[in-house]
């Protein structure tokens, strides 16, 4: 009996230990890592009042509109009714509640400018702490270091972050065309590729016969340098990966899930090492690694969710599913609309090069148009 995509992520989630090694690696050698701790700031940006506009700061007084210009060295706090020229990012002088922009000023002499009436008080001025908080968390364990992460740690002075190992994945590739090169072993690149694009690191990649002791013996070989191995092919009714499954030769953590289209897959354990099986033909192995193997990696990788982020869409046209089953259904969204890709059966080769991602939808025989539904990015939505 098939157990459902949700018990499928919980054991995967319940059964498989992340990964706990750390490294600590200087900021830019971080880039796109996860972090192993929370990171905080030590101080608060910015560390004191300043303007943001080109122009002068002034010491409101109400129905005041002639200003004079003090200079440098500054009294301890501006009187009323005074001014200082101030540039982009200057500290602001205690005393001054206002900035008024260059191009706002009506009059500018070398002492004194002339306003409007009409004065916002606080405008332009960026507060103490108002980028950063003194402790506030810039980056949370687990969480993705992104470039846009770099430029508030980078703030902070921080030099060097810990960061968890990266998670070694082995591909063993089954099947006696593939050994004898009549078919080129596509399914083991597209994994890699993605694989690597997800902050992994690639073992070995590895071809064998389709025979118990072919496969096992791969196995034995890749398991001692592997934090997990990803295995493609042999899973049908009297294929000898799924006589091993069956057996118990591998422990099966499981080995039915109604998924579609990447049905049969399965999980299994050898040594404690986690190895994820799916099946060989094309569409159904890159949609199983999507639905399976990637919220593996991202809990190896101690990701605080197994499944990355998505957005909602709107369907454009109608889709037909397999009620009782997850489905996975490639396509192509801007952000508001999904439509599907044309064709998506299991055995299809190039049409995820055509797609920006997948849709999920469960229990249900068909998807019409104008419903709503979840979508996944495969890079993910101007970056989970």
């Amino acid at each position: 009996m098939p157990i459902s995509y949700q018990e499928a992520l919980q054991i995967i989630q319940t059964s498989i230990k992340p990964l706990h090694v750390k490294q600590t690696l200087p900021l830019l050698n971080a880039l796109h890592r996860v972090a192993s701790q929370d990171i905080y700031a030590k101080f608060a940006l910015p560390k004191y009042p300043m303007s943001l506009k080109e122009g002068y700061g002034i010491a409101f007084k109400a129905l005041t509109t002639h200003y004079p210009l003090l200079q440098a060295p500054y009294p301890s706090s501006i009187p009323l009714g005074y001014g200082v020229k101030l540039s982009t990012g200057s500290p602001i002088p205690e005393g001054i509640n206002a900035i008024i922009p260059e191009e706002e000023v009506l009059v500018e002499r070398e002492n004194e400018i002339q306003i409007s009436l009409h004065v916002t008080l606080f405008a332009h001025i960026k507060k103490e702490g108002e980028d950063i908080t003194q402790g506030e968390v810039l980056l949370k364990k687990g969480e993705r270091l992104s470039a846009q992460k770099i430029t508030a740690l980078a703030s902070q002075c921080i030099r060097n972050i810990h960061v968890f190992k990266k998670p070694t994945i082995s591909l063993l590739s089954i099947g006696t065309p593939l050994v004898k090169k009549e078919i080129c072993n596509s399914n083991a690149m597209s994994l890699a590729a993605r694989i690597l694009e997800l902050g992994g690191k690639i073992g070995d990649i590895h071809l064998c016969d389709e025979n118990e002791d072919a496969i096992l013996k791969a196995m034995d070989t890749l398991v001692p340098t592997s934090d997990a191995i990803i295995t493609t092919g042999a899973l049908s009714r009297n294929d000898s990966m799924c006589s091993l499954l069956e057996k118990k030769t591998l422990f099966p953590l499981f080995h039915h899930v109604s998924i579609t289209p990447a049905r049969p897959s399965a999980l299994s354990l050898l040594n404690e090492k986690p190895i994820l099986h799916l099946p060989g033909l094309p569409l159904s192995c890159t949609l199983g690694f999507e639905m399976l193997g990637v919220p593996l990696l991202r809990h190896l990788q101690s990701h605080p969710s197994l499944l990355p982020s998505f957005i909602s869409c709107i369907n454009q046209k109608r889709v037909t599913c397999k009620d009782a089953s997850m489905n996975a259904i490639p396509g192509y969204s801007d952000g508001n609309h999904f439509v599907s890709a044309p064709h998506y059966e299991a055995g299809r080769l190039n049409i995820l090069s055509q797609c920006n991602g997948y849709a999920l939808v469960e229990q249900k025989t068909s998807i019409e148009e104008g419903e709503e539904i979840p979508f996944f990015f495969f890079t993910y939505p101007p970056v989970s």
